[in-house]
């Protein structure tokens, strides 16, 4: 059986092209528990859909921190 996923958004900081942008996607696909990922660059919006029994929206927003789009 599969576990239940939640969807989040987040506003980030530091997406402002395709490369931070694909950058910033594959921080949160790195993650364990993160199903799907969609990053929007021009509007710098995560959309993430993630299992919470494997991660959390604070472990995530530390991950992106950590790779310069912290959560604002």
């Amino acid at each position: 059986m599969f576990a239940k996923a939640e969807n989040i958004t987040m506003q980030l900081s530091g997406v402002h092209d395709a490369a931070t942008q694909k950058a910033a996607a594959q921080t949160l696909r790195n993650i364990p528990g993160v199903r799907t990922v969609s990053v929007d660059r021009h509007s710098a919006v995560a959309r993430v859909t993630f299992v919470p029994e494997k991660t959390t929206v604070p472990v995530m927003t530390e991950a992106l921190r950590n790779a310069g789009f912290p959560v604002v």
